[in-house]
């Protein structure tokens, strides 16, 4: 049973009805008030932009344990934007080559480097 379904079940319980739970369970997840993920929240946003951006269909325990000392060591906001920033230069030349987060967590400070200098938006990167 997913979580969501789980809590849409315990809100039908108290006398509310279905789609109105599932509502309920829907806007609160996305005002990140409810969290029905795998783990902790930082990870798994962190978990889902690298995956979304680089198509990757399976993260291991050891790229979830990489994403939380992301999210611990430079934040979870700040990790994102350096997935996003990457995915974006990564057409350039001597771009940093990240197969997952492990290896992203191994090269971050290079990564960091190579983005200050070559950034496409003139954003200033700074950790």
């Amino acid at each position: 049973m997913r979580n969501s379904k789980w809590v849409a079940d315990i809100i039908v319980s108290v006398g509310v009805d279905k789609t109105t739970a599932d509502m309920i369970v829907e806007r609160l997840e996305e005002e990140g008030v409810l969290h029905l993920g795998y783990g902790d929240a930082d990870v798994d946003s962190i978990v889902e932009t690298f995956t979304s951006i680089f198509n990757v269909s399976k993260t291991s325990r050891k790229d979830r344990w990489a994403a939380a000392r992301l999210a611990k060591t430079h934040g979870t906001t700040t990790v994102q934007v350096v997935i996003r920033l990457l995915q974006q230069n990564s057409n350039l030349p001597y771009a940093p080559v990240v197969n997952n987060l492990t290896e992203l967590e191994n090269k971050f400070q290079s990564v960091l480097s190579f983005l200050r200098k070559n950034s496409s938006q003139g954003e200033v990167i700074q950790v």
